[in-house]
């Protein structure tokens, strides 16, 4: 990599190699975009339809709630 690149991408056998300057982003950050791709992935090769995914979706928010309420209510 150059000194004056930011970034660069090379394709290295199977694998896609990312190198960034350390000032360009923050861990944080790269961790949210990282996270974001392996969901992406995920999503790509599941074979869930829309609506098994909501109700998935539905039967996950329901459990956090569960397991989260009495943080917000007097219960």
């Amino acid at each position: 990599m150059k000194e004056t690149d930011l970034y660069s991408i090379a394709v290295e056998n199977e694998d896609i190699v990312i190198r960034l300057k350390n000032e360009l982003v923050d861990r944080d950050a790269l961790n949210r975009l990282l996270d974001y791709i392996e969901l992406e992935s995920i999503r790509r090769r599941s074979r869930l339809t829309e609506g098994q995914a909501a109700l998935l979706a539905n039967e996950v928010d329901r459990g956090v709630w569960q397991s989260t309420k009495h943080r917000y209510t007097e219960e």
